[in-house]
């Protein structure tokens, strides 16, 4: 789950992924409007699973990688590296605005390439090589989306 950017139309989400702890913003969607605004986060989401990690794993390589990778998102954002987690959480929620989606999407045009890395190097690390290849197939139309759930029960 980690960083997720929520929209007013939510397709189901994936049962790994880890469900919105706050709901504040849902209200400021719940219009005629909402089809083309979504929720911006100042202090993005992510950060909150990445504090979790950083401060949830021992210091080997992996718990190094883990806060050096909050560490770098914090700074980025301006967020305190040895912020609580309620704090964190509160900041988070504080920052929330509603923008219209081009917009939205303009503002993190640079995030989505991280972001999106950091989603597949977890999934790699989760489900392997092999289902990493399988979505990338499915990615480029070269396998169906049958071809990809029969690959999933075989698993």
């Amino acid at each position: 789950m980690s960083g997720t950017i929520l929209v007013a139309r939510q397709v189901k989400a994936p049962a790994r992924l880890v469900p919105a702890r706050s709901t504040a913003h849902k209200g400021m969607l719940m219009d005629e409007s909402s089809v083309t605004r979504e929720a911006h986060h100042a202090a993005p989401r992510c950060l909150l699973s990445l504090h979790e990690k950083a401060n949830g794993t021992s210091l080997d390589g992996e718990g190094i990688q883990a806060w050096l990778e909050w560490e770098w998102e914090a700074m980025r954002w301006r967020v305190p590296v040895e912020i609580s987690r309620s704090s964190l959480e509160a900041l988070v929620d504080r920052s929330t605005v509603v923008l219209e989606r081009e917009k939205h999407r303009l503002v993190h045009q640079s995030d989505w390439r991280r972001w999106g890395a950091r989603g597949g190097r977890e999934t790699l690390r989760r489900y392997g090589s092999g289902w990493f290849a399988l979505l990338a197939r499915r990615r480029w139309g070269r396998i169906s989306p049958e071809d990809l759930e029969a690959a999933r029960v075989l698993r």
